[in-house]
């Protein structure tokens, strides 16, 4: 069954292989020249995933966790936890991003045709995901399961180019943040749906958000931050909830209600780690920068971490104030000592403190990061001691 999916993975990225050197120049990627790209998106791979269905239904079927009465019910709640999903993500866009007009074509001829795409696909990857996690789930390795099936479906959703074209640190954040987890924490809960009830409510609520995603002639235009937390959090809590409804339901809730306390834990344990990594990328209106050299002791030593606070007013900066600015792609934190006002307008002449002279360069309000509003100790020694930046001596 996996294989199937891989290889849909692999006609996908040969599909595009002109924009990989190392995939070019095969067979199926002159085939798809032949037929034309369009051709094999609208036609040929749905084909291919309908035949997966077919396959994956003529197979012995494991029965789902559930027992059949509850099923109606999953399906139910997986429809309005997609529809949650949804609302949640238009609520947000009125407060921040706004919308935008949907990319997709909404013609007949086009709608049609994203019909039978998104219908076909949606249906062979969610029979081929409850054929797999219901027919491998033992009790011992249920959990380790879930995620690798979670995994290699977020993996495979994606391109080798969306994934080639990573190039910095930043990028990878920002693709990890309002892409790659959101995308697998979606397919954690749709993982667990079809555990529960088989591909129906997997089938139910992929295909909510997936209607509303390709046929809605607006979406929300959400900031990376905003398309983050929305996209996290809603299956996270979904199934959080899902799991809990369930074993009410099914009159199991007393035997583990031991768990409540690790549930409660591990989702504690993800929203700090979000914040954490969202606080350090600089997300939030002060973020931690460490400080790899001696040029502000004795009040800032190497190795301290500083907090810089982002929004401030750069045309109103005081002598004496502490400011983090960019210069040759260094981020440097020194004291201003003079302001001066010329043609280019407002300029700040700054100087570490353990450093004999002034800095020859004056900062623009342009390349001011921000200002420094707390220093913590020592806390950054190990950063340094890792990327092999420890300098105590003066410098910039």
């Amino acid at each position: 069954m996996l294989g199937i999916f891989f290889c849909v993975f692999l006609m996908d990225n040969l599909a595009v292989s002109s924009f990989i050197p190392f995939m070019s120049f095969t067979s199926f990627t002159s085939f798809i020249s032949l037929i034309g790209y369009n051709s094999y998106t609208y036609y040929l791979k749905p084909a291919i995933w309908l035949l997966a269905a077919i396959i994956a239904l003529k197979y012995p079927r494991m029965r789902h966790a559930a027992k059949i009465r509850f099923r109606d019910g999953i399906i139910l709640w997986a429809f309005c936890f997609a529809a949650s999903h949804i609302l949640l993500s238009i609520g947000a866009a009125f407060i921040d991003g706004g919308f935008g007009k949907s990319p997709y074509d909404h013609s007949l001829k086009g709608m049609l045709n994203n019909i039978l795409l998104v219908g076909l696909t949606i249906a062979g990857r969610e029979i081929i995901r409850a054929y797999v996690i219901n027919t491998m789930a033992g009790q011992k390795v249920r959990y380790l399961l879930f995620l690798i099936v979670s995994l290699v479906y977020t993996f495979c959703n994606y391109t080798l180019l969306s994934y080639v074209r990573l190039k910095s640190f930043k990028d990878i954040v920002v693709f990890c943040a309002e892409f790659f987890i959101p995308e697998f924490s979606q397919n954690l809960m749709t993982t667990y749906l079809a555990y529960l009830g088989g591909f129906a409510p997997a089938v139910t609520y992929t295909g909510v958000l997936q209607v509303f995603h390709w046929f809605s002639p607006v979406l929300p235009n959400l900031k990376w931050i905003t398309a983050a937390l929305v996209g996290i959090l809603c299956p996270v809590f979904s199934m959080i909830l899902m799991q809990n409804i369930y074993l009410k339901e099914s009159r199991q809730y007393m035997r583990k209600v031991k768990d409540e306390a690790g549930t409660v834990s591990w989702m504690v344990t993800c929203l700090a780690s979000i914040c954490i990594i969202w606080f350090s990328v600089g997300v939030f209106p002060v973020y931690p920068s460490v400080v790899a050299t001696g040029s502000m002791e004795p009040m800032i030593k190497a190795g301290d971490v500083v907090l810089i606070k982002k929004s401030i007013d750069r045309e109103n900066m005081k002598v004496g104030d502490i400011i983090q600015f960019r210069r040759d792609d260094i981020l440097i934190s020194h004291r201003i000592v003079e302001i001066i006002h010329d043609e280019m307008g407002i300029g700040y002449i700054t100087k570490g403190d353990n450093n004999p002279g002034r800095d020859v360069d004056i900062v623009r309000v342009d390349k001011i990061k921000g200002k420094v509003v707390k220093v913590i100790p020592k806390i950054g020694w190990l950063t340094l001691v890792i990327k092999g930046q420890v300098n105590t001596g003066q410098s910039r």
